[in-house]
């Protein structure tokens, strides 16, 4: 193996290494019993454990190594941003989830989460359905049928987990604390255990995906799709109440960085 190789092997290895935080672990958990706390002062936490994640420092962006071996430089400010604004949003909608959730405690349902967690499952149902009917059409090759399966892998972990948010959502008078915060944790344990087991896969496809669209568009000169190009065009189409702020798939195709964002995506359960 050369050099240049060596170093190539090296760097896919790194960058699909499963990264364990503790904070965030902590922060996660003191957001799931934020519903413990009496007098609905529980709703302070979610801006709390949200200021402390806004505050952390984000991942520095790292090149797609398939770039990087291939000479292909260039900016990735189109990844950076939605990589930022991700993070914001995720902000907005955890003090947003947890205010709703303490405050409808004087209604029947809980609305914010119907909406929330409903639109979600739809759209994942939407994208395992269309990944499905991809994949039928890509029997033939080994690569496609591998992607796909780790993508519906993920999607129907993102599924189960609205699904149950809905669910809970949506019983009359909700239920009790007793009962919503141990399934929030399991819920929390199994995504942790889910990531620490996919996370390295996700992130190799992610390359993998990323690589093969550029090289499809460059082909293509930009005005058609092959398989990968496909799949990122769906993976990153947003649906349901977001439905109208879709992302900019071509322009992240484009930038050495914007398997980042690609990786990120797949790992949303």
């Amino acid at each position: 193996m050369g050099v240049e190789q060596g170093n190539f092997a090296a760097s896919l290895k790194e960058l699909s290494q499963y990264s364990f935080k503790v904070d965030s672990l902590i922060m996660d958990t003191a957001l799931g019993l934020s519903g413990l706390v009496p007098h609905g002062a529980g709703v302070t936490v979610a801006p709390l454990v949200g200021s402390y994640k806004m505050g952390q420092p984000s991942s520095a962006l790292v090149d797609n190594p398939y770039f990087t071996v291939n000479g292909v430089e260039g900016t990735s400010s189109k990844t950076k941003h939605l990589l930022r604004h991700r993070k914001v949003r995720n902000y907005v909608q955890s003090f947003t989830g947890t205010a709703a959730s303490l405050g409808s405690m004087a209604l029947p349902v809980n609305p914010y989460a119907l909406i929330r967690d409903g639109s979600s499952a739809g759209a994942s149902i939407v994208h395992l359905y269309r990944f499905a009917e991809m994949a039928r059409n890509c029997r033939q090759s080994k690569t496609l049928s591998q992607w796909f399966e780790l993508l519906k892998l993920m999607k129907s972990h993102k599924l189960f987990n609205r699904g149950v948010g809905f669910s809970l959502a949506a019983i009359p008078g909700g239920v009790s604390l007793a009962v919503s915060v141990p399934i929030k944790l399991c819920l929390m344990a199994k995504n942790t255990g889910v990531l620490a087991q996919e996370s390295a896969l996700c992130k190799v496809i992610a390359m993998e995906l990323h690589w093969r669209a550029y090289q499809e568009q460059s082909l293509l000169k930009g005005s058609g799709s092959g398989p990968a190009t496909a799949i990122v065009r769906e993976l990153m189409t947003r649906r349901g109440v977001m439905g109208g702020f879709s992302h900019n798939y071509q322009a992240l195709i484009q930038e050495p960085a914007g398997w980042n964002a690609f990786a990120a995506k797949i790992m949303d359960i």
